[in-house]
């Protein structure tokens, strides 16, 4: 009787430790916001394959039918949720426009290097946020000396080979600028470009933000232009459940290519991807993040082509 027991129990706390997992996978909307616990939740959602490794690795010890359930659970509502970042993307050789977006920081070492590391990288926009310090004003020097047209408000500023029209503030419903758009007439039409910084959280203090993300998010639905580009640092990452606004109009150019999970910060070790380029009306062909900087945030390239 005993024997029969233990043969029937033999792996239960893997399938109870799996299938809890892929119920927060699947569910964690339900994750209450208070004190920042389903900010934190949420932004780590990618890094849950770690608890999966260390469930199959039990699972090898306890092998059972419950332990192959408790591992199949979670590993596939993950590669349902996450699957298709992981499948091999390719750089274009060329591409319609490229558009380049960084945070560089408000007290950055070494900005020439910076800001050169970026123009070598030859993108037809930059955006940058947090340029109101001494090192982002030598970075808006060099930009501005290598591309003939720029528009700047407070911390936020874009750079295009393309002529721009006047800049249009984004109400975010903060004291100061933090987003606008500008109509860029590139060589394959015009394009209403969206530069943003959306505001900074902490835990339990998301509600500036998530208004900011709300707001933009109604600025951009309210836009008729067929091409749409919205790039800068959003400080949201894409399982956010706020993103999801913007996620239902727009399409990332690393989610849409693949090639890893592409994340941006801190720069050191980058465990969440923070910084975006989002499109409507173009399809994205490629996506990078450069090598680590002097900034805290790695810079974003995405390339895109007309549709």
């Amino acid at each position: 009787m005993s024997a029969t027991r233990s043969t029937y129990s033999k792996g239960i706390m893997t399938f109870v430790v799996g299938a809890l997992l892929a119920a927060l996978l699947a569910m964690h909307e339900l994750v209450p916001t208070s004190y920042g616990l389903a900010l934190a939740v949420e932004s780590m959602l990618p890094w849950t394959w770690v608890i999966i490794v260390l469930i199959f690795i039990v699972a090898l010890f306890r092998f059972s039918a419950f332990s192959i359930v408790g591992v199949l659970l979670p590993a596939i509502v993950w590669l349902t949720m996450f699957g298709g970042y992981l499948r091999p993307a390719q750089t274009p050789a060329e591409a319609d426009i490229t558009v380049a977006t960084q945070n560089v920081g408000a007290r950055m070492p070494q900005p020439t290097a910076t800001a050169k590391n970026l123009i070598a990288a030859d993108p037809d926009i930059v955006a940058m946020q947090e340029i109101e310090s001494l090192s982002g004003e030598i970075i808006s020097e060099q930009l501005s000396g290598h591309y003939p047209h720029a528009t700047v408000a407070d911390t936020i500023g874009v750079w295009s080979k393309w002529p721009m029209s006047e800049p249009r503030e984004i109400d975010l419903g903060i004291q100061w600028p933090r987003a606008f758009v500008t109509t860029i007439s590139t060589d394959h039409g015009d394009v209403s470009f969206y530069s943003v910084h959306l505001p900074s959280v902490r835990p339990g203090e998301e509600s500036l933000r998530n208004s900011a993300l709300s707001r933009l998010s109604e600025s951009i639905a309210a836009d008729d232009a067929d091409r749409v580009i919205v790039a800068g640092d959003f400080n949201a990452s894409s399982t956010d459940r706020y993103f999801e606004q913007l996620d239902e109009q727009l399409v990332g150019t690393r989610e849409a290519v693949g090639g890893g999970f592409g994340f941006t910060w801190p720069s050191l070790f980058p465990v969440v991807r923070l910084d975006h380029i989002m499109v409507r009306g173009l399809e994205p062909v490629g996506d990078e993040v450069l090598d680590r900087g002097t900034s805290d945030h790695r810079a974003v390239l995405g390339h895109l082509n007309i549709e």
